[in-house]
């Protein structure tokens, strides 16, 4: 057989073994990647990096075997054996390489670590010690003198090193940054004046997300030079501040009280630790505030912030705390002058008859304040004292206005939107859900019992109701002698009713509500709000 011919058909049979052999390690194993967990990691995937070398070794005997079929082939084999002891020394050399890997990643899972070699950095070692291994071939099996192509190595090394230092500069940054492990795709970074987050890097470059949902490529070498901000690393926790102003007339105790309330309403601050509300200056035209709370998910500080001011704007809308602004000349003129037209002006308590005319088409009065006949039991003038202890109260979409196990103090008529409730039980009964829409009377059990509540309720959309306090289901109580009595026997029946529908929820009703809810315990309650 030709020389040619035999170097040819020699060279195509090891491309086609060496391609094989990849392709069974692809087929039965999945690749390594950077950062896999150690209980994701099993013997066989780690295995899975022998194979090349092994599915080598153990198809070239039988392959030569055959190929000594052919006279001519077979001849031409004997004559280059060194060739053939070179390849099985060379594909041990490999597998030696390969099982110095799979030893030192077996450790790693052993000690339930996550291997600290970035990928990058592994097929660099690889490659260098695979060439080095085919010159150590070359030298002692082959006899070829390898100082040659090392002198020679050495000089294109040179040049290539100061054509392609941009290059290079890249890939020994990017080396630096897996070894360090200093940022991490899902990092959520600022580098320099970019804020984003990590979606890949290589060894070229860094794949960033802008929060406007920009991809930029940043070259290793820039990002190796920038200041880097990481928010995801050693740890996710980050803190929050928000700016909030409030008028002097406002007691800052309550101030901050709202404002760590509205904050711990929203789902992504985080309850440890907890948030705080600060002090921080006295301004000519009120007190301002600073509320800090931790999160976890910083890259969403805007929706979080945006969401915890929108809390704290219903708390003070609910408290009656005012937000003070900067006032100029001309502003004061023209409010100065509001306030005197305004006191020529009849007086006028449209509040009031709005809230009345809300309450008397609510479930609070049809169920409480009519009779079994269908008659009144007050009329809208004894209604005015009462109606004037109410308070209207608006709540943003996913505010509770009430907790499962919260003391209750006041009930709520549903004015506008819709609330969504739940009922919690023990973990054999599965929780109820229910809805609650316009016109609807809740919390008042727990208001005439004095029993916790016994649902959460949570604003699905923006919620106004209207806040009955105790005080002023006091003074219903003293609008004729004869209130508490009705009332007790009106509420004994629905709350009957309420323990019913309980009952059909869970197997039996909690410990003390049926003696809570009979209509003696709440002929005494209404006594003692009486102060008889």
């Amino acid at each position: 057989m030709h020389t040619m011919t035999g170097w040819g058909i020699a060279v195509a049979g090891a491309m086609a073994l060496t391609g094989l052999a990849f392709a069974v390690r692809a087929r039965v194993c999945k690749p390594m990647a950077d950062g896999v967990p150690p209980e994701q990691v099993t013997l066989w995937s780690l295995a899975g990096l022998m194979v090349p070398a092994a599915v080598v070794l153990l198809l070239t005997a039988p392959i030569v075997g055959m190929a000594h079929w052919h006279p001519g082939f077979g001849t031409w084999l004997d004559v280059n054996v060194d060739y053939l002891r070179a390849w099985y020394a060379f594909w041990w050399l490999v597998l030696l390489i390969e099982a110095c890997e799979f030893a030192l990643r077996l450790v790693f899972v052993l000690r339930g670590r996550p291997f600290q070699i970035p990928m990058l950095v592994r097929n660099i070692v690889f490659g260098a010690l695979v060439i080095a291994a085919l010159l150590g071939v070359a030298q002692e099996v082959l006899g070829y003198d390898i100082s040659t192509v090392l002198a020679s190595t050495a000089l294109l090394t040179a040049v290539a090193g100061f054509a392609l230092q941009g290059v290079l500069g890249n890939l020994m940054s990017g080396i630096s940054m897996h070894i360090a492990r200093s940022i991490m795709p899902g990092d959520w970074v600022a580098i320099d004046e970019i804020e984003g987050e990590i979606i890949a890097t290589n060894w070229r470059e860094t794949r960033l997300r802008t929060v406007a949902g920009h991809i930029l490529i940043l070259p290793n070498s820039k990002v190796s030079e920038a200041v880097v901000h990481n928010m995801s690393r050693p740890t996710p926790l980050r803190r929050v501040t928000i700016d909030v102003g409030a008028s002097y007339a406002d007691a800052p105790v309550d101030v901050m009280d709202a404002m760590v309330t509205a904050a711990l309403s929203v789902p992504g601050v985080l309850r440890e630790p907890p948030p705080q509300a600060v002090q921080t200056e006295f301004q000519d035209y009120g007190i301002n505030y600073a509320l800090r709370f931790w999160t976890d998910r910083y890259g969403h500080r805007v929706l979080i912030s945006s969401e915890v001011q929108t809390r704290i704007w219903y708390q003070f809308k609910r408290r009656n705390i005012e937000i003070p602004f900067p006032m100029s000349d001309k502003l004061l003129a023209d409010f100065m002058e509001v306030v005197y037209q305004q006191r020529t002006m009849p007086p006028k308590d449209v509040q009031l008859e709005r809230n009345l005319d809300d309450l008397l088409r609510s479930d609070f009065y049809r169920t409480w304040l009519v009779g079994g006949d269908g008659r009144p039991l007050v009329t809208d003038e004894e209604l005015r004292p009462v109606v004037g202890a109410m308070r209207r109260q608006l709540y943003t979409r996913g505010e509770t206005l009430f907790a499962q196990g919260d003391p209750g103090g006041a009930a709520y008529v549903v004015l506008r939107g819709t609330l969504e409730g739940r009922i919690d039980f023990d973990d054999r009964v599965a929780s109820h859900r229910f809805v609650i829409d316009l016109g609807a009377l809740v919390g008042e059990m727990s208001l005439v019992t004095g029993m916790p509540r016994n649902a959460t309720l949570t604003a699905s959309t923006e919620v106004e109701a209207l806040e009955i306090p105790k005080v002023a289901f006091v003074e219903l109580l003293k609008v004729r002698a004869d209130i508490p009595t009705k009332l007790a026997a009106l509420v004994a029946q629905r709350a009957a009713d309420n323990a019913a529908r309980y009952a059909e929820l869970k197997a039996q009703p909690p410990v003390g509500l049926a003696e809570a809810l009979q209509q003696e315990t709440l002929l005494r309650r209404f006594m003692r709000l009486l102060g008889r």
